[in-house]
């Protein structure tokens, strides 16, 4: 990971506990901008890293991404699928980013659920819930950033 990267993703882990307020969608009636589907790894032994690829679904079209990213509080090694209810997404181009995440979750072995509430600099809430077989422990207070994919 670049310097840099991994600067900015430290540097939104500090107000990460602040995310979840922040990025849960003002009204209940609220429609989602898009979806997203996820899979990917992470192992953490105090700070984690977690990596992996999915696809954004807007306005009927898709597009490939990849994540990386960094936990503050965690133990463990996961294999992760997915889904994320996007919000505030105007332009495909804004969902790519670094997101501060506050969540958490768990796993032994073959079962375990996480969720975390994500913004991005842009404004773009996602609102992630994911599946986790293997076996760790973790408090996602940390960031996660989004690269967009050529098709």
């Amino acid at each position: 990971m670049q310097t840099s990267k991994m600067i900015t993703l430290l540097a939104f882990a500090t107000v990460a506990i602040s995310a979840p307020v922040l990025a849960k969608p003002k009204a209940a009636k609220e429609v989602p901008s898009a979806t997203a589907t996820f899979t990917g790894e992470s192992v953490a032994v105090g700070v984690g890293y977690t990596w992996g690829k999915g696809v954004l679904t807007f306005k009927g079209k898709t597009y490939p991404f990849k994540v990386d990213g960094l936990s503050a509080i965690g133990i463990g090694v996961t294999k992760i699928s997915g889904t994320g209810t996007i919000y505030h997404l105007k332009s495909v181009t804004d969902f790519a980013g670094t997101y501060a995440t506050a969540g958490g979750g768990g796993s032994v072995g073959s079962k375990g659920q996480s969720s975390a509430s994500m913004l991005n600099d842009k404004g773009v809430v996602m609102e992630f819930k994911a599946k986790e077989k293997g076996v760790s422990v973790n408090l996602d207070l940390g960031g996660v950033h989004i690269t967009m994919m050529p098709k």
